[in-house]
């Protein structure tokens, strides 16, 4: 089966289990990741999971919001057990807010970045409070709860929180002189541009804008939606043959019909798709969409960052083997 027939038929059958009533983007998005992951979806885990959770979650809960596919997805991937899977993340979102953090889309968001050993919990939540409160010295009103999810991912990483926040300060002024959009994309992007090394590199600006033109040139959108996808392929030094790949992939994609309106969503999922033979790149396989709208906008961001954090732990297991 090719890789565009099994993306149609994992969209199929989650379009059949979630209904018409979650957005078209949000399925494809959630498609793309069962597929770059590798995971069949089986409808009946799904609802099982997503049964579990609702069960944990009060009525007005973000849990049961437009965000509720994928915190089940995220947990159905996960291969433990349903009931278990659940329990472990409603115990890693206590831990968030015993911490003092006040539980909203994004801060659930967080809980699933956070590791499966509870011993790490204390000094994960440490370092993601310490870089949120580092970024805040430089963007004091756009750092807000919309960066919890990076920030508990990226906090963990190797490297001092102050350099990081430094760095990505640096990344987003020069990227504004490059004529990238300020605002949460763009920040985003300058946090993803640090996913390799916490320190400033003087070429990661240059690749970035080489790799926006590139795809304009060949009519592929470079909204800011996609910014944290260029960001990704700058981060990971990306050779033109790859880069080629993830172009060519995107071609094979965004023609099928299952696309035909949304070629915006393609590239991310064609991303992920080419990239993930490397052990590096596929531990950031990542599915993000293109749109303006602000639900929409936080599903795929978060479906791109919980896809990041699945396949970095694939990548570490397969690197210790």
């Amino acid at each position: 089966m090719t890789v565009e027939q099994r993306l149609e038929q994992t969209f199929n059958a989650l379009k059949k289990t979630l209904g018409w009533s979650v957005d078209k983007r949000i399925t494809l998005s959630l498609a793309g990741y069962y597929v770059t992951l590798e995971k069949e979806f089986d409808e009946n885990r799904y609802k099982e999971v997503s049964s579990h959770l609702k069960k944990r979650a009060g009525i007005f809960s973000a849990l049961r919001s437009h965000l509720h596919p994928l915190f089940v997805a995220t947990l159905d991937v996960s291969g433990a057990d349903p009931e278990q899977a659940v329990n472990l993340y409603m115990e890693k979102a206590d831990a968030l807010k015993q911490f003092g953090i006040k539980m909203n889309s994004y801060t659930y968001l967080a809980a699933l970045m956070m590791s499966d050993q509870k011993e790490q919990w204390p000094f994960e939540l440490k370092m993601a409070q310490k870089l949120m409160d580092d970024m805040k010295t430089y963007h004091r009103f756009l750092t807000s709860t919309d960066d919890y999810p990076y920030a508990m991912f990226l906090g963990k990483m190797e490297g001092d929180t102050a350099v990081r926040a430094e760095t990505m300060n640096r990344y987003y002024k020069e990227l504004k002189q490059h004529k990238f959009y300020t605002g949460n994309e763009l920040q985003w992007m300058s946090q993803v541009l640090t996913y390799s090394n916490p320190e400033y590199e003087e070429n990661m600006v240059n690749r970035a804008v080489i790799i926006r033109n590139g795809l304009k040139s060949v009519k592929i959108k470079t909204s800011a939606a996609q910014y944290p996808i260029i960001g990704f392929m700058a981060a990971l030094k990306l050779d033109e043959e790859q880069l080629n790949e993830v172009v060519t992939t995107y071609e094979s994609i965004a023609s099928t019909k299952l696309f035909s309106w949304y070629k915006d969503s393609a590239l991310p999922i064609a991303f992920g798709l080419s990239l993930r033979s490397s052990k590096e790149a596929y531990a950031t396989a990542a599915i993000s969409m293109a749109t303006s709208l602000e639900l929409i906008l936080q599903a795929q961001q978060a479906i791109m960052i919980s896809t990041m954090a699945a396949t970095s732990a694939a990548a570490a297991n397969s690197g210790s083997n």
